[in-house]
């Protein structure tokens, strides 16, 4: 993913679970949202981020550090 600058990478880490959906609006009326679940996402699939400071669990902030090995 990059920024609308196209300049800034960013990644984001779901878990694949069918329990974990992102929102979306639901086409024809914009006041109603449907959730997606995660594993229907298919590479391509265009996802809104917003760039916040911290990781976040069940959307609340959380202090986190990750290791790649």
């Amino acid at each position: 993913m990059r920024d609308s600058d196209d300049h800034t990478p960013y990644s984001i880490l779901l878990q694949n679970a069918e329990t974990v959906a992102l929102v979306c609006p639901h086409q024809g009326n914009e006041h109603q949202n449907t959730a997606i679940p995660v594993t229907s996402l298919k590479i391509g699939d265009e996802v809104l981020l917003r760039v916040q400071g911290g990781a976040r669990h069940t959307g609340i902030e959380i202090k986190e550090f990750i290791v790649e090995k």
